[in-house]
């Protein structure tokens, strides 16, 4: 299922599926969707080493909790919500890059307060899943062009 499928269209149904179309090239211009996939990408397995104690990065769960400061997020609360704001796809990959960045969080302070087995379920489980569907909607963006 595209990105476009997800839109609300109206009466004028061609029309707003055009327009939307235009929003989503003018929106994906600022954001480089391939880097966008490997930078989450990158935190997976960032999170893995870190949960495995085989890191040596200090992470602190506050900042990671910040979806507005990552490549993605910027673009997000910029030109995204700019052009598709008004969406239910891009509100969608909102949500999702939230609740990305909030279980990233839990999973450094579950594994600072040594709880590593609570901090593996959730980083195989929610934080795997909740990627994935991330992945899925930059490369339904990425399509529309």
């Amino acid at each position: 299922m595209g990105f476009l499928s997800f839109f609300s269209f109206g009466s004028h149904e061609k029309e707003d599926a055009i327009r939307a179309a235009e929003a989503a090239r003018h929106a994906s211009q600022s954001l480089d969707i391939d880097v966008s996939i490997a930078a989450h990408e990158n935190w997976l397995t960032r999170l893995e080493t870190y949960v495995a104690g085989h890191s040596e990065e200090h992470l602190h769960a506050d900042n990671i909790a910040c979806d507005d400061q990552c490549a993605l997020g910027k673009w997000i609360y910029s030109d995204g919500k700019r052009y598709l704001g008004s969406y239910a796809a891009f509100e969608d990959l909102r949500a999702t890059h939230k609740m990305f960045h909030f279980k990233a969080s839990s999973i450094v302070s579950l594994s600072q307060a040594n709880k590593r087995e609570e901090a593996e379920q959730e980083l195989a489980n929610d934080l795997h899943k909740l990627s994935e569907k991330i992945k899925r909607r930059l490369l339904d963006l990425k399509s529309v062009d």
